[in-house]
């Protein structure tokens, strides 16, 4: 289900993204903001067809939970404890690009679209009035598209992000794997990310990440089945980057 276009969802999650920084501590730390930038660089360049109105901006928010986003409108945030298990700009780039696939395949569109439905007691009116930055609820109440924005990303108090369904995660493994080699980045990245999450699964319980996504099990014996066509956009993009 896809009620906003591209451009309603766009600055939607743009204000919402400013929200976060204002309302979130910002790393300083320099060695993670260069990779970040760095990889962001990179891949955005790879998803501009997809993506072509995006205004990028990657922010490295002073957060201790394994966790990472991307918004419509070119909005991308990683915590600081995602580098707990990365630790080269190839395996950011394994995150980065995994979360940007969610949007290009609009993923996060169909979530907004459904709580917009839900928030605005599935009313029309409700959700064209949302795209505005506020959804009628009831008799003379709103609800700001801020915080419901930030709810499904499990960013707003007290909330965890539902899950993605095992075939869109499935699908944003492949698209971005594929987004990643064609940016230069070693794709076995992904494979070695995917390793460390299993190890993490058990022992960490609880984190954002992992509630947001289905078993890292699953998705790194599927990442095997990615890697050959990954690996020759890799060795082209070689030429390029190298």
């Amino acid at each position: 289900m896809n009620l906003t276009s591209e451009t309603e969802v766009a600055k939607m999650s743009i204000a919402t993204f400013e929200q976060m920084k204002a309302q979130m501590p910002i790393s300083t730390h320099a060695v993670y903001n260069e990779m970040l930038q760095n990889v962001g660089e990179r891949i955005s360049q790879q998803v501009f067809w997809d993506m072509p109105m995006a205004e990028w901006e990657f922010v490295v928010f002073d957060q201790p939970e394994v966790n990472a986003f991307a918004m419509p409108g070119g909005k991308v945030g990683v915590f600081v404890g995602l580098f707990q298990i990365v630790k080269t700009e190839d395996e950011l780039a394994s995150v980065v690009a995994h979360e940007i696939a969610h949007v290009t395949a609009r993923h996060t569109h169909e979530r907004i679209s459904q709580q917009m439905v839900l928030g605005a007691g599935s009313s029309l009116i409700g959700v064209a009035a949302a795209l505005g930055g506020t959804a009628a609820i009831g008799s003379g109440g709103y609800i700001n598209a801020a915080p419901m924005i930030m709810g499904i990303y499990g960013m707003g108090a007290g909330q965890v992000a539902a899950a993605w369904d095992q075939g869109k995660e499935a699908e944003a493994d492949h698209i971005g794997i594929i987004y990643m080699a064609k940016a230069g980045y070693d794709p076995n990245a992904a494979i070695t990310v995917m390793e460390r999450m299993v190890e993490l699964e058990g022992g960490m319980g609880g984190n954002n990440y992992n509630s947001t996504h289905p078993s890292s099990m699953d998705r790194l014996n599927a990442l095997h089945s990615y890697l050959e066509d990954a690996l020759a956009e890799y060795e082209k993009a070689k030429d390029f980057f190298y």
